[in-house]
């Protein structure tokens, strides 16, 4: 196997190592918190920083397994949670995707706003469909979106910065993840 090969497998492991991690992590951390179901997306940091760098195939690939691998470490792959958090996680990623190749220039933080929130209105609608068939679940779609506001805007900070340390160390850093 030839040196690009094995480098672009390690890219894939790190990232997906590093996105599944704190997947994983706040997943966990959030059962102890007063509303469970509420997340910051810290591992869409990753996802946003592969955007950033038109890592398009290798940002769908973290984004499934991250959901996938922390859903089995959590032992929830088999439960709607996980559903929810892949269908919201593509959803989001395709809508982030989107605005990135648009002739508009949109910022980091309108990226990672438009995802955060976008996966809020998915979620909302598997919801619907999957488990709770009313109406009345849409009633809670003004609060997730403003919800999506807030943290998509830290996952976007948290993304912006990580983005400007790594120029900071240069080319022959980034070819060694």
């Amino acid at each position: 196997m030839d040196k690009y090969k094995t480098n672009r497998i390690m890219q894939f492991a790190f990232f997906t190592a590093v996105a599944t991690t704190v997947y994983f992590l706040e997943s966990m951390a959030v059962r102890i918190l007063p509303l469970p179901f509420l997340r910051i997306g810290l591992a869409n940091v990753v996802v946003v920083y592969l955007l950033m760098q038109k890592e398009y195939v290798m940002a769908l690939v973290v984004t499934t397994a991250k959901t996938l691998i922390g859903g089995l470490a959590s032992l929830t792959l088999m439960s709607p949670a996980t559903l929810l958090s892949l269908g919201g996680g593509i959803g989001s990623l395709f809508v982030m995707w989107l605005l990135f190749v648009s002739p508009f220039r949109f910022s980091t933080f309108g990226i990672s706003i438009a995802g955060a929130v976008m996966h809020n209105v998915i979620q909302i609608f598997f919801v619907r469909w999957l488990i709770i068939p009313r109406d009345s679940i849409y009633y809670l779609l003004p609060i997730l979106m403003l919800v999506g506001i807030g943290t998509g805007f830290i996952t976007g900070l948290i993304t912006f910065e990580l983005n400007q340390r790594m120029q900071g160390m240069g080319e022959w850093a980034k070819q060694s993840i």
